[in-house]
């Protein structure tokens, strides 16, 4: 990586960043916008590929420890460093304090979902995917992206809704982001054919339903759990294809949980069962 000089052409940079800040700027660019300290340590610690890091003159010749130890890092890598001034990159941090520095990351490669699944399949173990349904937050996203990886999901698939890879998803995710499969469904009656064919188990979340986590019996196979949007829930169509459907108990003076508690709350019923119960 050669030395960042001052550049003329940091404008073009920039608005390189902020076309990735849009769906359609993401798709043609095949990249999407990360910030701060934590998302770059966690893409460089998967060797996510980061074409351009942009920061200013006065941070790259007077490092704090964690950016001298990241620039230590990008040093041998193909990576584009440009300064672009303070108040520019004030402007696209908008004060938030995750760190003084922007890159733009190679979005990772769509999987195939088939493909994925017939592979599990050869290898029978209990396996589970997040599906969300209509998510309009990306904050949300992005934390139940981080709660998926914690809890070792196979994949996370977003039916419809926001984009996983918004830059707020992104920061929300905490860099799990780069750690679990992602992939984005448009046709609910497509991915549940899909399902079915390679025989995986589906699971709903909804507040109407008859039977209680506790007394739930999941598999040991592969488990799709499905979570709606924030405020309807999952749709109609989706809660009539569905093997199950549970309920959490909760205080009644309260309609329902956040839906990232609600997916950790069930996931981790999914991941560590009483016992195995085949179906």
């Amino acid at each position: 990586m050669n030395p960042p000089q001052p550049d003329p052409h940091w404008p073009h940079l920039v608005a390189e960043f902020s076309r990735a800040l849009s769906v359609e700027g993401r798709k043609q660019l095949g990249l999407f916008a990360i910030e701060g300290f934590r998302l770059l340590e966690r893409a460089l610690a998967t060797s996510t590929p980061l074409p351009h890091v942009l920061l200013t003159q006065r941070d790259y010749e007077n490092p704090s420890p964690r950016l001298g130890k990241l620039l230590e890092q990008l040093a041998p890598l193909p990576t584009s460093l440009t300064f672009v001034p303070e108040d520019v990159l004030e402007k696209l941090t908008e004060d938030r304090t995750l760190g003084p520095v922007l890159a733009l990351a190679k979005t990772p490669p769509t999987p195939d979902l088939s493909l994925l699944l017939a592979m599990w399949q050869k290898q029978p173990q209990r396996r589970k995917i997040l599906v969300v349904e209509d998510m309009v937050d990306p904050g949300n996203v992005g934390a139940l992206i981080r709660t998926a990886h914690a809890l070792d999901v196979g994949l996370f698939l977003a039916l419809r809704g926001a984009d996983p890879f918004h830059p707020r998803s992104a920061r929300t995710s905490m860099g799990s982001i780069f750690r679990i499969p992602i992939l984005r469904h448009d046709s609910t009656d497509t991915l549940l054919q899909t399902l079915r064919e390679h025989q995986v188990f589906t699971i709903g979340a909804t507040s109407e339903a008859s039977i209680l986590l506790p007394n739930a019996s999941f598999p040991n196979k592969t488990m799709a759990l499905f979570i709606g949007h924030e405020g309807k829930g999952l749709s109609q169509p989706l809660r009539q294809g569905l093997d199950l459907s549970v309920a959490i108990p909760m205080t009644s003076s309260i309609d329902s949980f956040s839906v990232n508690a609600a997916t950790a709350v069930i996931l981790y019923a999914m991941t560590y069962p009483p016992s195995l119960n085949e179906s």
